[in-house]
């Protein structure tokens, strides 16, 4: 993504309710599985380090392609960090537990997804985990896409057929962010209607209102506890999904 979204990322994320809710489902998920934090954990597309600060009892491995993720990183004190891409990773094979790839393979310069999850596969340890996080639908691009360099979105449906092909099984996998899709289908519809073509790129992340912040984290924290209990949305704005290696 363009340079100047690492530094909107990194001083927003610790607290925007976005980053908030994805890395609270991410670790109770840890938390669920592994009691004492010994599970050997890669954060495999790591951008400004905020999920690998969350994560650091167990002294996650992360890796970033970009320069400036990486400087972000090292800023917080994360060790074990290397500047690498998810498509070819400096890593034997069957190390990790646990893969963490948090809105990665939606990127441009993953010019494959399938071989890129395959390239995840080799890394895991038999009966390890992905824990992936993905963009939903097409027909949601916007401006902010075009910021942060998206080249494709997802459905449940391809993306449960490309992890597989991957070498994965499917334990939970389902939409995400449903209560505030209404509200982001409506934005994107106006922007497209009454947006100059002059402005193709803004970044959506900027901060908020303490008080809205507030709310759009409470409803993310109580989809997450839904989402633990097995149910799964038939729409959102993104995906999660949780696959073992067969």
């Amino acid at each position: 993504m363009r340079k100047e979204e690492y530094n909107i990322m990194f001083n927003i994320e610790d607290d925007y309710w976005w980053y908030v809710g994805l890395r609270q489902l991410v670790r109770s998920y840890m938390e669920a599985i592994d009691k004492k934090n010994h599970l050997r954990v890669l954060d495999a597309g790591c951008g400004t380090g905020g999920m690998s600060t969350v994560l650091k009892a167990y002294s996650p491995y992360a890796i970033d392609y970009s320069q400036e993720a990486i400087f972000y990183c090292k800023s917080r004190k994360i060790e074990n960090i290397a500047r690498a891409s998810v498509c070819c990773m400096p890593f034997k094979n069957s190390l990790f537990d646990v893969v963490i790839s948090l809105d990665v393979l939606y990127h441009m310069n993953v010019t494959d997804d399938v071989d890129t999850l395959k390239e995840i596969n080799r890394v895991i340890d038999k009966k390890g985990v992905l824990l992936l996080h993905l963009p939903a639908y097409n027909f949601l691009r916007s401006r902010h896409d075009e910021a942060v360099h998206t080249k494709r979105r997802y459905t449940v449906k391809e993306l449960k057929q490309k992890v597989e092909v991957a070498g994965f099984e499917i334990e939970t996998i389902t939409y995400r962010n449903i209560f505030l899709f209404p509200i982001a289908v409506t934005r994107r519809i106006l922007e497209k209607l009454f947006l100059s073509n002059e402005k193709q790129t803004e970044s959506e992340l900027k901060p908020l209102s303490p008080f809205v912040n507030n709310i759009f984290t409470r409803i993310l924290l109580f989809e997450n506890k839904l989402i633990k209990s097995g149910i799964s949305f038939p729409f959102g704005l993104s995906i999660y999904c949780v696959a073992r290696k067969i």
